[in-house]
């Protein structure tokens, strides 16, 4: 092999190999992304009708994030004033390193899920 035949083997080899790591990054950032959509099929599954806060009702949003499969971890399901309502609407959803966020809204199920941080 030439000089030049093995630079564009390790050129061709670099740039699979950062395909593969974009690749691993978009699989983690899908599963956070399907793990948010699970947690708001299930709070739309559930009978919020009578519950005080409706989809942001902090008793349907526990049982929703612990029927998530898997490593998900969801955060920001927060009443700090005790009333039985989400405080802010806002519940993040990770699954590794990736996050998708879940926006609750005040009134009606129309649930919003967007990938990454929530801000």
């Amino acid at each position: 092999m030439t000089r030049w035949s093995v630079v564009v083997v390790l050129a061709v080899m670099s740039l699979l190999a950062a395909a593969c790591d974009e690749a691993e990054e978009k699989a983690k950032e899908a599963g956070a992304r399907a793990s948010a959509e699970t947690f708001r099929v299930s709070v739309k599954a559930q009978d919020t009708e009578g519950d005080p806060g409706g989809v942001r009702n902090v008793r349907v949003l526990r049982e929703a994030a612990d029927d998530l499969p898997g490593k998900a971890n969801v955060v920001g399901i927060d009443d700090g004033n005790g009333d039985g309502i989400d405080d802010d609407g806002v519940v993040e959803v990770k699954v590794d390193d990736e996050f998708a966020c879940v926006t609750l809204p005040e009134s009606g199920d129309d649930i919003d899920v967007s990938g990454g941080r929530c801000s």
